[in-house]
């Protein structure tokens, strides 16, 4: 709840609340949608709707809020862990013995629930932030702000004039940054291919030949299997069919570790935007959209998977 108050407070309007197994989401109205693997996690997310970053106060402002959004999730935890235990200690006075007895076992829970959530929220690691991680790497990790930030203006709706902003820094970002086979450095090329394949953007060849070199290290992973499916894409923008040719023939999709439906549903995507056959009909089934084995983390938004074309 530290979160979702926060936002409030900031002037950043949630898109959905997950807590407890529950999904609670803003989608043209209140919806409540229920998603069991929720009861996995230790605390709850809060989502926040389209937003737009389109000059550097804009970006400064935004910055200078999430941070505090970040901090306000442990800090609750904390004071919410804190009282618990002074009303346990005040009530200790009294001879309420199984009013004692309850809040003694609701102070252990929520006492080993904070120190989990605090430790967690200090863990950095492939990718994944916790809130005081996050906040640190704001202030200290170029490529972790910019990757933070066009993730907030592309994951509910893709902004067009916030992207016109990011592109110079998408660019020399990748340009410049040595750590090409760290997550956040191919998450942002995974941005740069997406926009230079399906809206048209310029592609630059300094970065393209970062990018056949990385090709030759992929992980065999699902991230790595989605990359090396998008460069392909990258190249039939290009009009290079002979590298793209080259790159079909050389991937062997056994080699990574991807599941069934992820693997069917870019592959089927793939015939389709290299003209191979029409799979218009699969990929506009929802149920056949498996763009990623963390995509129930999504589901309950209701984003609508939009069927693009590539740009030549």
């Amino acid at each position: 709840m530290g979160h979702l108050i926060s936002f409030i407070k900031q002037g950043i309007k949630p898109k959905a609340l997950y807590a407890l197994g529950i999904a609670f989401v803003n989608d043209n109205g209140l919806k409540i949608r229920f998603v069991p693997k929720f009861l996995l996690m230790i605390g709850g997310i809060v989502i926040p709707d389209h937003l737009s970053i389109q000059s550097k106060d804009e970006e400064e402002a935004m910055v200078h809020k999430f941070k505090r959004v970040l901090l306000a999730g442990p800090k609750a935890s904390i004071i919410y862990g804190v009282l618990i235990l002074l009303i346990w200690i005040l009530c200790l006075f009294t001879n309420i013995y199984w009013l004692n007895g309850f809040l003694f076992t609701v102070m252990v829970v929520t006492s080993i629930m904070t120190v989990l959530a605090v430790l967690s929220s200090k863990v950095s690691r492939a990718g994944m932030y916790g809130d005081f991680a996050a906040k640190k790497a704001f202030d200290k990790d170029k490529l972790f702000r910019l990757t933070y930030l066009i993730q907030l203006t592309t994951l509910i709706e893709h902004d067009k004039e916030s992207m016109a902003y990011f592109w110079p820094s998408i660019v020399e970002m990748l340009e410049t940054q040595h750590h090409a086979h760290s997550q956040l450095y191919t998450n942002l090329l995974g941005q740069y291919i997406y926009e230079v394949v399906f809206h048209g953007q310029i592609a630059c060849l300094s970065i393209e030949k970062k990018m056949n070199s990385l090709i030759r290290n992929i992980p065999k992973t699902e991230d790595g299997l989605i990359l090396y499916l998008n460069i392909i894409y990258y190249y039939e923008a290009l009009n290079d069919r002979t590298k793209v040719i080259r790159l079909l023939n050389n991937l062997n999709t056994a080699k990574f570790k991807v599941s069934d439906k992820v693997l069917t549903y870019y592959l089927r995507l793939t015939n389709h935007l290299l003209g191979f056959k029409d799979e218009t009909i699969f990929l506009s089934h929802p149920k056949n959209v498996h763009t990623s084995s963390y995509q129930w983390v999504y589901k309950p938004l209701n984003i609508q998977e939009e069927l693009k074309g590539i740009v030549k």
